[in-house]
């Protein structure tokens, strides 16, 4: 893999000029280099912590071992500040940013925790951009000719890059200096948005479909932005977004991608439904009304222990936002220990996220993929397109699972198979394994009762603590009333299965269109896939 992170020690005076030192170079110019990223600085100071911390690389620590330009004695991150102008030799700088690393920091060590103790620890080093071009030599006095902005020093724009109740006025403050490098800016000013976003996340807001692609010939992807400029709202790895269709249609549907800029969610087309709607009628431009995101199959970004991902067929969004979350570490969570990604579809034309999974294999070789198909094409082949054939069973579960011993498992298919996953983990008998399941395609039984009454074609429905009265037709749910009329309530699911979205009937009755899986006690209800069966019914909402 292209890197340019190992540095050779220069003895003699070096020109530097606006793109950084004669004779440095940047392997990816994506996200390094650059004029406000010309030349990284690192207190030398720093390495005596990082040997006490990990001795295991003590042969690596020294000047130069985290790729900066400059090895800096008596400087470091709290008494460096955004907008400072340094001479050095005879060449004038400017501090711009702090440093967020990259994947190849973990790399190079062979240490995936290093990544985000650098930045955790606040030992993340600084950038400059030169203002004046001239040499630099080894042993020359940095001279601190101006400080702007004493209030902002490299410590404390780091650990407000990380912290998760930032005030909203800080990151304003931030974002309005000049002097501070564009790329960190626009992180900012999204932190910004987002946080101004979280407010909104529990009422529908329109959305501009700013991006279409097909993974499969069944699998859709749409690239979501708010439609007003705002920031995206806040999301975790795992949860879904409720995409509606005018005033009362609406189906949940998990995130793929969490990008800086918008929400990526992946549908399958099912004859007949919603989604077929989206697949055959929603284009880039259009707008959607969209609710969350929500969930509480969330990804622990808290947690070092090995991470397993299991998939069955469409059953892969939401695990994908985990992988890439797993594997794009810049410092602001913990990274697992190890990551596993196990996945079963039918074959290749049937296996979707071909090409972020290839770039993520290429990018972290450390990550253990395993692809089984049930159904393999005849071009398929057995080392190439997929490992293994057959659909997951217990003997691949135990392959993967067991040598790992504690460890966080996501799963997300089908009932019948997140049931037989979880219970085959259960049998193999690791003390410590955490699962964690979330249903993809309809539940076990998700069919109408025999003699199911029928519903009337108009019904009054009472939100007591919302004093909010309502009609309803013979369609839709009573979530998708409530929601449509943005009266507070719980919801995760939508199958019948969790049970977060259960209500208090007050007086009336409420029927369904499918038997619930969750159990309820004696005057509840799910909101879900229930319906009015009275013409008045009042729930304790």
């Amino acid at each position: 893999m292209p890197s340019a992170f190992v540095k050779t020690r220069v003895s003699g005076a070096i020109e530097a000029g606006v793109s950084g030192f004669t004779g440095d170079e940047q392997a990816d110019l994506r996200v390094h280099g650059g004029p406000d990223m010309a030349i990284y600085a690192y207190a030398l100071s720093h390495y005596r912590d990082w040997t006490t911390e990990f001795p295991e690389h003590a042969g690596l620590w020294g000047a130069g071992a985290l790729g900066e330009n400059l090895a800096m004695d008596g400087w470091d991150e709290t008494d460096v500040c955004i907008g400072d102008i340094v001479q050095i030799g005879q060449t004038l700088l400017q501090v711009t940013r702090p440093r967020k690393p990259c994947f190849k920091l973990a790399l190079r060590f062979n240490d995936l925790r290093l990544p985000r103790r650098l930045v955790e620890a606040g030992r993340c080093g600084w950038y400059y951009r030169v203002l004046k071009s001239g040499s630099i030599a080894t042993g020359d006095e940095a001279i601190l000719v101006r400080r702007l902005y004493p209030d902002w020093s490299i410590r404390r724009v780091n650990d407000l890059s990380i912290a998760p109740d930032a005030d909203l006025a800080d990151l304003r403050q931030l974002a309005g200096l000049p002097e501070l490098a564009g790329n960190w800016r626009a992180q900012v000013l999204a932190a910004a948005l987002a946080r101004e976003a979280v407010a909104k996340q529990n009422a529908f807001r329109e959305f501009t479909v700013v991006g279409v692609r097909d993974e499969t010939a069944q699998i859709r992807s749409f690239e979501l932005a708010p439609a007003d400029g705002s920031g995206i709202p806040v999301a975790v790895p795992g949860q879904h977004l409720v995409v509606r269709s005018g005033q009362s249609t609406s189906r949940p549907y998990s995130i793929s991608v969490i990008a800086a800029t918008h929400l990526q969610i992946s549908v399958k087309r099912e004859t007949g439904g919603f989604s077929e709607w989206l697949h055959d009628s929603v284009k880039a431009g259009d707008r959607l009304s969209v609710l969350g995101p929500r969930g509480s199959f969330r990804l622990d970004t808290s947690s070092d222990a090995p991470l397993v991902l299991i998939s069955a067929g469409v059953g892969i969004t939401p695990v994908m936002a985990m992988l890439q979350a797993a594997t794009t570490n810049n410092g602001a969570r913990i990274v697992p220990a190890s990551v596993s990604f196990v996945h079963c579809t039918r074959n290749s034309d049937h296996q979707a996220f071909k090409a972020p999974l290839s770039d993520i294999g290429a990018r972290h070789p450390s990550v253990r993929f395993h692809t089984r198909f049930s159904r393999p094409l005849a071009t398929d082949r057995i080392g190439v397109t997929h490992d293994s054939v057959g659909r997951i069973n217990k003997d691949l579960i135990r392959k993967i699972v067991a040598p790992l011993g504690a460890c966080n498992v996501y799963v997300c298919g089908p009932l019948a198979f997140m049931s037989d996953v979880s219970r085959w983990i259960n049998d193999i008998g690791v003390p410590g394994i955490r699962v964690m399941t979330e249903l993809f395609g309809p539940a076990a039984g998700k069919t109408p009762a025999a003699g199911r009454p029928r519903r009337p074609q108009h019904s009054r429905v009472v939100f007591a603590r919302s004093e909010r009265s309502l009609q309803m037709n013979s369609i839709g749910s009573l979530l998708e009333l409530a929601e449509a009329e943005n009266v507070p309530v719980n919801s995760d699911c939508r199958s019948g299965v969790c049970g977060a979205c259960v209500a208090k009937v007050i007086s009336g009755e409420v029927g369904y269109e499918f038997e619930p899986v969750a159990a309820l006690a004696e005057g509840e209800a799910l909101l879900c896939c229930g319906f009015p069966l009275t013409e008045d019914l009042v729930l304790d909402l």
